[in-house]
């Protein structure tokens, strides 16, 4: 099965520090504690936003695999190739069309609230400090929509500093906000279309 795994710098795991070999080596789970006695962890395509990390590798898994909510696991894997279009350039751009996601969910509050004029000053901000800086200030104008409009400016903040995982995470939890489990569920589902999209990936993988 070929799945696809997020790694940092230097192919090391994010979560077990398991600094993972060269590529086309084959890694058993139970051979070496830092791997993972539970099997070795991979995603599919649907999965990718729940683990963003700075290198994102192609995986082949070998025997039967367990599929959980956003992972899966089998008993033993081996790089194939690394993403090479996943880049700090493009962990920038995913961030920031997360942040305009999450500006779009404070505009579809402030319409169901009936500021309808707030909603089309939020949706004039070009820039992502324009977008903090209105969201900011229709927060304080408008409080029955403070939330949304604070997710907005707290997404912006993070696709500022390049904290493309959080400003995901606060797209994911505005769309809730505005339409409930199945809006969570759209914007992640969108998220990962976005980087299936933007990398080119195999939408065949696991």
């Amino acid at each position: 099965m070929i799945a696809y795994k997020f790694l940092r710098s230097g192919r090391l795991g994010p979560f077990s520090g398991f600094h993972w070999p060269d590529a086309g080596v084959w890694v058993r789970s139970g051979e070496d504690r830092a791997c993972g006695r539970a099997g070795i962890h991979a995603c599919r395509v649907r999965d990718l936003p729940w683990w963003l990390a700075d290198e994102l590798w192609e995986i082949e898994l070998e025997g039967e695999s367990d599929v959980y909510e956003h992972k899966i696991i089998a008993r033993a894997g081996r790089l194939r190739s690394r993403v090479e279009a996943w880049t700090t350039a493009c962990a920038d751009e995913y961030a920031e069309a997360c942040a305009w996601r999450a500006r779009e969910r404070a505009i579809e509050a402030l319409g169901r609230a009936g500021h309808e004029s707030a909603a089309v000053r939020l949706a004039a901000s070009g820039t992502l400090k324009e977008l903090r800086t209105m969201a900011g200030h229709l927060a304080d104008e408008r409080p029955d929509t403070r939330i949304s409009l604070l997710m907005a400016q707290d997404a912006a903040d993070c696709a500022r500093i390049h904290a493309a995982p959080t400003a995901a995470y606060i797209a994911a939890h505005a769309a809730r906000r505005i339409d409930g489990p199945p809006g969570y569920d759209a914007e992640r589902d969108w998220q990962s279309s976005w980087l299936a999209r933007r990398l080119r990936l195999d939408h065949g993988a696991a």
